[in-house]
């Protein structure tokens, strides 16, 4: 068995399994969609399931006690426990290889990889690796099956091992890693409960044509404007998932963040090189600067447009001036789209999307140029905060909102990933990572309920980029705990 381990980016994942059990302690989510019988778990197996995570990490029981080969065995729905009474100590306990029996494996196996931890030519998932730590590595997790994968349809990422499985939602914390009902899925006798959708193996009545990106983009306004969908969602040549409207392509990544691809420079629209500024508005054009003091002229009614859908977020920069690409038609391309004026139509009818996803479809996707999102330099990043509650009881939750914007132009700015951490008296500290921010560039995390804090105590918090910089962009905010009497 060969092992490696990688260190970067993984220091702040080691901090996990101290933050669930904190969590825990504080506040429980219930979840809705899980329902059916449960049982009290067995008394031989007690301990060692609290000490493994208890219901927060295994789920509750979902079966009597069974003799089984291995000993005694009890499920719950993210694993089968088992205790040898013929073994003393620690060995004596042990979770069953259900992942053997329920056929989830890969026959590829990465043998030529030395990057992060590596098991019988299987890496594990960066994310998964503190959790693994937490249980004892193949002890308790047992050998990976499976390369991490990732589930467009389930909306996750996942990776199965020989006895638990993990998972993280799209839409979670980066870090937020939950087990994958194992349990619920290999106990065929003696059990009546349905898990969570989420952690569910493999959900049938979810699929990728389900999908709509445009739900997903992240940003408030009228999404019709972007035409309609041309294709169900699919799995695109680069591996995100993708869906092709009449106007824009949209694709997601790993990360859950839908953004547009540079359709326009994909398709090869045409480009000129940015210029200095000759006009200004009362000339009837907005100059946008993309390097320096050069830039290009937008027209008004462009501008107009551009503001209302999403901004250059979702626009890109120019890559182009207008130019009359049919008599009396006029165009402009922007990264990501591009737009026409047909003066001739009715008032809300003149400014449309290129319809440029036909063009796409068209094309062979698969030696596609595979566009890189620039990370922008720390300087040039802001970061705002908010709180849903000016103060909290020791009954409620907090929710702090994030925005990433361009300190330059107060665009927002997309795939920023930060951390938050509130101080709390006596010294003691909290963090936890959000997930990146959308389209929009919002992100936004609920913070654990906290109960032992002192009627009107205001704690402080700060939120900071992680990850992609050398140097950090860091805000602060407070709120105040408050119990009415």
């Amino acid at each position: 068995m060969s092992q490696k381990i990688k260190v970067s980016k993984t220091l702040i994942m080691l901090a996990m399994p101290a933050m669930l059990i904190f969590m825990a302690g504080c506040s429980r989510t219930v979840d809705t969609s899980a329902s059916g019988k449960t049982y009290p778990v067995s008394a031989p197996l007690q301990a060692f399931y609290d000490r493994m995570g208890g219901e927060v990490v295994l789920g509750p029981a979902i079966s009597k006690l069974n003799d089984n080969t291995t000993g005694q065995c009890q499920y719950t729905v993210n694993a089968l426990l088992c205790h040898n009474p013929m073994v003393a100590g620690d060995e004596s306990f042990s979770f069953y290889s259900l992942g053997n029996e329920l056929n989830v494996s890969d026959v590829s196996i990465n043998t030529d990889s030395t990057d992060g931890l590596i098991i019988n030519g299987f890496t594990v998932y960066e994310e998964f690796v503190p959790i693994f730590e937490r249980f004892s590595q193949t002890t308790y997790a047992g050998n990976p099956i499976s390369q991490v994968r990732i589930n467009y349809a389930q909306q996750r990422v996942e990776q199965y091992f020989e006895k638990v499985g993990f998972y993280r939602n799209f839409n979670d914390p980066i870090g937020t890693v939950k087990l994958l009902a194992y349990g619920a899925a290999g106990c065929t006798r003696g059990c009546s409960y349905q898990p969570a959708v989420e952690a569910e193996l493999s959900n049938p009545s979810i699929s990728l044509s389900d999908l709509d990106l445009m739900e997903k983009l992240g940003i408030l306004v009228d999404k019709s404007a972007f035409g309609k969908a041309l294709d169900k969602a699919h799995t695109a040549a680069d591996g995100s998932l993708e869906q092709v409207y009449t106007g824009v392509v949209l694709f997601q990544d790993v990360t859950g963040v839908v953004r547009p691809r540079p359709l326009s420079m994909i398709l090869g629209m045409p480009v000129k090189p940015p210029a200095e500024k000759q006009y200004d508005y009362s000339s009837g054009v907005v100059f946008y600067t993309v390097n320096d003091t050069l830039g290009y002229h937008v027209p008004i009614l462009f501008d107009t447009f551009i503001n209302a859908h999403g901004g250059t977020a979702i626009s890109g920069d120019p890559i182009n001036e207008v130019f009359e690409y049919e008599p009396a038609l006029f165009r402009q391309c922007f990264t990501n789209y591009c737009l026409d004026y047909d003066p001739s139509k009715r008032e809300n009818k003149m400014i449309t999307l290129t319809p440029l996803g036909k063009l796409y479809l068209a094309m062979d996707q698969t030696v596609l140029p595979q566009a890189v999102t620039p990370q922008p330099d720390p300087s040039v990043i802001s970061l705002q905060v908010s709180e849903t509650l000016p103060k909290v009881s020791t009954s409620e939750a907090q929710t702090i909102h994030v925005m990433a914007l361009n300190t330059e132009d107060q665009t927002p700015l997309s795939g920023i990933e930060t951390e938050i951490t509130i101080f709390f008296p006596k010294e003691k500290t909290w963090s936890a990572l959000l997930a990146p921010t959308a389209v929009d560039g919002t992100a936004v995390i609920t913070l654990p309920i906290l109960k032992n804090i002192q009627n009107g105590s205001i704690l402080a918090y700060k939120v900071c980029t992680v990850n992609a910089f050398a140097s950090q962009t860091c805000t602060t905010g407070t709120y105040l705990v408050w119990t009415a009497p």
